[in-house]
């Protein structure tokens, strides 16, 4: 069976993909640095995304074992939630080595492999933060998924001549254990802010991915999905 890639995959939205893309019968490689269980479709795969060699050998292995690799997700990321101004320069370091440059090996290593196969999708988790920005998280948050979200419009550019596409979803927060750093008067609030008065559901994120990883997509290319309920219109 042909594979997928997510790093990440310990956490709420990376475990719910593991479930959704085995379903849709892909061979899962799921990386993270926190373990996983194996079972049927699922094979666990210890990962630092900082770590570029280990990175591309995970590309190459999952091509060769699987037959083809078909899809990459970059999930992997962090957080800090804390005041602009008691922000760290040391989480400053970690956020933008695991949610920037982790995506960029994760988008090179996959296009490597998949330039080679002639087709293949990549998937990066943006940021409505991204977008937008935010004083309620540190500011390399923002500045990673801003990254993250030019990264995929230039593997978007490249990785066309050679059949791969590359897109990104940009979330607002979610009901999940990230969304959890936040208090319970931060949620409350956010969920007012939002059109829809509620945050947005790790379900909802997945039904997207599988979209830009499905046929539908064939022709979306370079795209920042946003799924903040209307938060954010631009």
């Amino acid at each position: 069976m042909p594979a997928a890639v997510i790093t990440g995959a310990a956490g709420d939205l990376g475990r719910a993909l593991c479930e959704a893309l085995i379903a849709d019968g892909l061979t899962v490689f799921g990386a993270d640095l926190a373990p996983l269980e194996p079972r049927p479709g699922l094979i666990p795969v210890q990962l630092d995304v900082t770590d570029r060699a280990a990175v591309f050998a995970l590309a190459e292995r999952a091509a060769t074992e699987a037959g083809l690799l078909r899809l990459w997700i970059n999930a992997a990321g962090i957080v800090r939630v804390v005041r602009v101004a008691d922000a760290a320069a040391a989480d400053w370091d970690q956020i933008i080595a695991v949610n920037l440059t982790g995506t960029f090996h994760g988008c090179a290593a996959a296009l490597a492999v998949m330039r080679a196969q002639g087709a293949g999708r990549i998937v990066n988790l943006g940021s409505l933060s991204g977008q937008v920005g935010g004083t309620g998280v540190h500011p390399a948050y923002g500045a990673s998924k801003a990254g993250v979200h030019a990264l995929t419009r230039t593997y978007a550019l490249e990785g066309a001549r050679h059949g791969v596409l590359c897109n990104a979803v940009a979330p607002s927060v979610l009901e999940s254990r990230m969304g959890g750093q936040f208090s319970e008067r931060q949620r409350a609030r956010l969920a007012e802010a939002n059109p829809l008065r509620r945050l947005g559901r790790i379900e909802e994120v997945v039904a997207a991915i599988r979209y830009l990883a499905s046929d539908a997509a064939s022709y979306t290319n370079g795209v920042i999905l946003p799924l903040n309920g209307g938060s954010y219109l631009a």
